[in-house]
C-alpha cells in the first residue's frame, strides 16, 4: 500500500505498545504505518506527499470531555457577554448597548454574570433592569445555573404571583410572593421559550466554535446538553452540517433528561433514542444521556448537594445540604433504561453528596442489569469525598475533570470559604487522586463557562494549578499531575469516555488519522509555557482542517 501522506517528526503516539515514533504513513484517512523513518520508505509512491516537522511534537487530535459548544457558539454570536467580575453598572450598560445595536432581536440574551453586593440584598432582580430596554431580557449567570430576567420577560410568558413553585429549582420571590426576576436551576425552564435559537443560528454557532478550536488542535468534543433550549434544533444543526460535509470535528452529544413538573423522564430517554437514529452520521452522534443531579456554589442558597451542610449562617440554621434534581428511584431507572438503549450516562455532580448518590444508583442498576461497558461518567467533581474514589474505579466510572477551573480566583475565595468551609475549599477539584486510584480521567472545560477553553490551557492548568507567575492563584497543589497524564486525559481517555477509542485517541495503525502538530515539545518545555505551544496544523481523517497561516 502506498500512502497519501507521510509525516516525519517527534511523534508522541499515546499508544502504550509504541509510545513514540519518527514517521507515520496515512492512506484513505487512516494511519497505515507508525514507526521509524526507514520503515516509512516502503509507503512512498508517485503521489505521496512527504512532510517533515523539525522540533516540536505531533500528538493525536485533542479532546474536550464536556463543552457546551452549541449554546456557547451561538452565545458568542447572538448574545451580550457579561464580565463575571463586573459591577451592576457594567452589566446594565452592556445590556443596553447590545439591545441598541441589535434592533432585529426580539429577546435580548446574555451570559456571564455573578451576583455581586452592589445588586443589593435581594440579588439580581427585574427592578434593576428597569429602563434598560422594553424587550424581554434573559441573562444567564457564569455557570448557567440561574437566569436574571426583566419584567417584560415574565410578562411575555405570564409568570406572576400565581406561578407555582417547581420541585427542582427556585423561583426567588419578594415579600408579597411575586417572582422578583431571579430563577435558579429547574425554575429556569419557565424561561426557556425565550432562549430558543434557530437551526440556522446553531449552525453558525457550531461553525464559529469549530473554526476557533480546530486552530487549537481540538478534534473531538462532547456537547453535554444538546437540548439546551428544550428543542432539537442544535442536534438538527449538527446533523445538517454533517450531511453538508461542513462538520470537521467529531461531535458527540448528550441529551439532558429531567424529573420535574412537565417532564416524563423515561419518555425523554426514548425521544433521545429516536433523535439519535434520525441524526447520526459520520461526525455527529447523540451518544449520552445527561443528568444534572445537583447545582453549584457559591449561592444564596447554594444548590450543589453536599454530604455535610454548607457553613454559611443560613445553611447552618436550616441544615441545608443543597438541592437534588432527581430522586434515587428515578436516577437508578435512568441508568437502567439508558443502558438498555445503548446510551452512556453523563452526570453533573459538583457536590460530594451528588457523587455518592450517583455511585449508589449505578450499583443498584448493575445489580439488576449485570456488568456493562457504557463508561458512565461524572463531571465537574468539585467537592469529592476521597472514600468514594475507589468506588469510581471499581464501577468503571470516568472522572471528567475541569482543569480550567483549577487555579484559585482570589476574588471568589472568601465567598467559597464562607460557603463550604476552609477544609472543603482547600481540597476542591482533585485530579491526581483519580489517576492514583486507577480511575479513567478526562479533561474538560465546561465551555462557555470558561472561555477561551483551549486544550493546551487545560493541560497547563492540570500540571501547575495556578496562573503563570501568580502564586496567589495556586490551588490544592497536591493534586497536580504530570504533562504525560494530561496528554492521556486529553486524547486516548477522551476517546475512551466516548466509546470511540477503537478508532480515535491515539496514533495507531488502523485508527483515523487525527493529529495536531505543535511547534513546541510540551513534555520538555517549562510547565508555565505549555499553553504557549503554537499549533502548526490540525488533521482530521487524513485531511488538514487547519494550517498555520
Amino acid at each position: 500500500m502506498k500512502a497519501d501522506k507521510i509525516i516525519y517528526g517527534n511523534i508522541y503516539t499515546v499508544d502504550k505498545i509504541q509510545p513514540k515514533a519518527e514517521a507515520v504513513a496515512i492512506a484513505d484517512g487512516k494511519f497505515v504505518y507508525v514507526g521509524d523513518e526507514a520503515g516509512a520508505k516502503a509507503y512512498i509512491g508517485k503521489g505521496t506527499q512527504e512532510l517533515r516537522y523539525e522540533g516540536g511534537m505531533i500528538l493525536p487530535g485533542l479532546g474536550e470531555g464536556h463543552g457546551h459548544v452549541g449554546p456557547g457558539g451561538t452565545e458568542a454570536l447572538f448574545t451580550v457577554h457579561l464580565n463575571l467580575l463586573g459591577t451592576l453598572e457594567d452589566h446594565l450598560a452592556a445590556v443596553k448597548e447590545f439591545a441598541e445595536k441589535h434592533p432585529e432581536l426580539d429577546v435580548i440574551q446574555g451570559a456571564g454574570f455573578v451576583p455581586t453586593p452592589d445588586m443589593g440584598p435581594d440579588g439580581p432582580t427585574a427592578d434593576l433592569l428597569n429602563g434598560v430596554t422594553d424587550k424581554p431580557v434573559v441573562l444567564a449567570d457564569m455557570g448557567h445555573h440561574s437566569y436574571w430576567v426583566n419584567h417584560a420577560a415574565m410578562d411575555r410568558l405570564g409568570i406572576d404571583k400565581n406561578t407555582p413553585d417547581v420541585s427542582d429549582g427556585i423561583i426567588v420571590r419578594d415579600a408579597n410572593g411575586n417572582p422578583n426576576g431571579y430563577f435558579r436551576e429547574g425554575a429556569m425552564d419557565l424561561l426557556k421559550p425565550l432562549t430558543v435559537f434557530t437551526v440556522e443560528q446553531y449552525k453558525e454557532g457550531f461553525l464559529y466554535y469549530q473554526e476557533e478550536y480546530l486552530a487549537h488542535g481540538e478534534t473531538l468534543v462532547l456537547d453535554p446538553i444538546i437540548n439546551w433550549d428544550g428543542t432539537d434544533n442544535a442536534a438538527q444543526a449538527c446533523h445538517e452540517l454533517d450531511v453538508e460535509g461542513k462538520l470537521k470535528m467529531h461531535v458527540y452529544a448528550a441529551y439532558q433528561v429531567f424529573q420535574a413538573e412537565g417532564h416524563d423522564t423515561m419518555a425523554e430517554i426514548e425521544h433521545a433514542a429516536e433523535l439519535r437514529e434520525r441524526t447520526k452520521g459520520p461526525m455527529f452522534e447523540v451518544s449520552n444521556i445527561k443528568i444534572q443531579l445537583d447545582g453549584g456554589f457559591p449561592g444564596n442558597p447554594s444548590t450543589a448537594y453536599m454530604k455535610e451542610p454548607y457553613t454559611d449562617p443560613w445553611s447552618q440554621e436550616h441544615q441545608h445540604h443543597g438541592q437534588l434534581r432527581l430522586d434515587m428511584e428515578t436516577l437508578t431507572a435512568v441508568f437502567k433504561r439508558s443502558h438498555e438503549l445503548g446510551f452512556t450516562v453523563h452526570v453533573h455532580a459538583i457536590g460530594d453528596g451528588a457523587l455518592a448518590m450517583t455511585l449508589d444508583a449505578i450499583e443498584r442498576a448493575l445489580a439488576e442489569t449485570g456488568p456493562h461497558d457504557y463508561r458512565d461518567a461524572v463531571t465537574h467533581l468539585q467537592v469529592v469525598d476521597k472514600a468514594d474514589i475507589p468506588r469510581m474505579a471499581k464501577l468503571g466510572v470516568v472522572a471528567v475533570t475541569d482543569p480550567h477551573w483549577f487555579d484559585k480566583t482570589p476574588e471568589f475565595e472568601p465567598m467559597i470559604v464562607a460557603n463550604i468551609g476552609e477544609e472543603r475549599a482547600a481540597n476542591q477539584l482533585p485530579m491526581k487522586s483519580f489517576f492514583d486510584a486507577g480511575v479513567v480521567v478526562t479533561s474538560a472545560s465546561d465551555y462557555p463557562v470558561i472561555n477561551p477553553a483551549y486544550p493546551l490551557i487545560g493541560m497547563q492548568k492540570g500540571v501547575i494549578r495556578q496562573l503563570p507567575g501568580r502564586l496567589d492563584t495556586l490551588h490544592n497543589p497536591g493534586e497536580r499531575v504530570t504533562i504525560e497524564q494530561m496528554i492521556e486525559a486529553t486524547t486516548i481517555n477522551e476517546a475512551y469516555q466516548l466509546l470511540c477509542d477503537d478508532r480515535l485517541g491515539s496514533i495507531t495503525v488502523g485508527k483515523e488519522a487525527d493529529l495536531v502538530v505543535l511547534g513546541t515539545d510540551i513534555t520538555a518545555c517549562s510547565p508555565e509555557h505549555i499553553q504557549d505551544a503554537p499549533v502548526f496544523g490540525t488533521m482530521v481523517g487524513g485531511e488538514w482542517v487547519y494550517t498555520c497561516k
